[in-house]
């Protein structure tokens, strides 16, 4: 038995790919989801194969739910997408040989994807490297915010999302990201970071420094107009907030 998760903000729309599914005795609905945070939370309850994952959906989107299980899962489920878009699928979607059904749903379109998913679990590939496949191409395209690093002394290449990055800090010729747990080298200059990065939510605060706002706890003033900012992480770090980007800020967080 193939053990499916559906994942749809929208309940005809999750009822009818349920009763399509049902059809074919080999594939079991398990669980639903209506949000993509939902679905990352039942997943670690209810192991699903395979999952169809609706790709707009307010709140964590499908590409950005795809993007978390090929970073956090060592064996993620296999992964079909559901759009309304078909342009949208096709350049995304068949460049990675990830499947992907329109909506509304062909019954027959259906068959074959479920067909094309029993294949792939009987051969044991890897739905892992299909998934970081995604993930690069939607990088690429700007279809998924994501900036690529690695952590020292390491060649391999990591996905890192920018709401998880407290600040960035450029040394020398070097950008590092301050995650949680660990600082992770950038593949970027600052100029370019900044152009990437959503300007609502990031602000430079020194030459060499870039935070991110929702990870500030609080700013100090210091000595000659110059200001510090405590953030949210476990250390409350602190970052130097110079008087030429202190007005910026401020307008960006409402004052303080």
């Amino acid at each position: 038995m193939i053990r499916v998760m559906l994942v749809d903000d929208e309940p005809l729309a999750q009822e009818e790919l349920t009763r399509l599914i049902s059809q074919d005795k080999e594939f079991q609905v398990m669980a639903n989801a209506h949000s993509g945070t939902e679905a990352l939370e039942k997943l670690k309850t209810t192991p699903a194969e395979v999952v169809f994952l609706d790709i707009e959906m307010p709140g964590a989107n499908g590409l950005e739910v795809a993007g978390r299980l090929a970073e956090e899962w060592e064996k993620p489920p296999l992964v079909v997408f559901a759009t309304a878009y078909h342009e949208y699928a096709v350049k995304a979607f068949e460049a990675n040989a990830i499947d992907y059904i329109l909506k509304p749903y062909d019954p027959e379109r259906l068959k074959k994807t479920l067909a094309r998913v029993k294949a792939f679990l009987q051969s044991k590939a890897s739905s892992k490297e299909k998934l970081m496949s995604l993930v690069d191409y939607s990088v690429q395209k700007g279809l998924l915010r994501r900036l690529i690093g690695r952590r020292r002394l390491s060649k391999e290449r990591v996905f890192v999302d920018p709401a998880q990055v407290y600040f960035f800090h450029a040394e020398l010729a070097e950008i590092w990201a301050r995650v949680e747990n660990e600082d992770l080298l950038i593949n970027s200059t600052l100029k370019e970071l900044l152009q990437t990065l959503d300007p609502a939510h990031f602000c430079q605060t020194h030459k060499a420094y870039v935070v991110n706002l929702d990870k500030i706890e609080k700013v100090s003033p210091m000595f000659s107009g110059n200001f510090e900012i405590i953030l949210k992480d476990s250390k409350h770090s602190k970052l130097p907030l110079s008087r030429r980007y202190a007005k910026k800020l401020k307008q960006l967080m409402g004052g303080w």
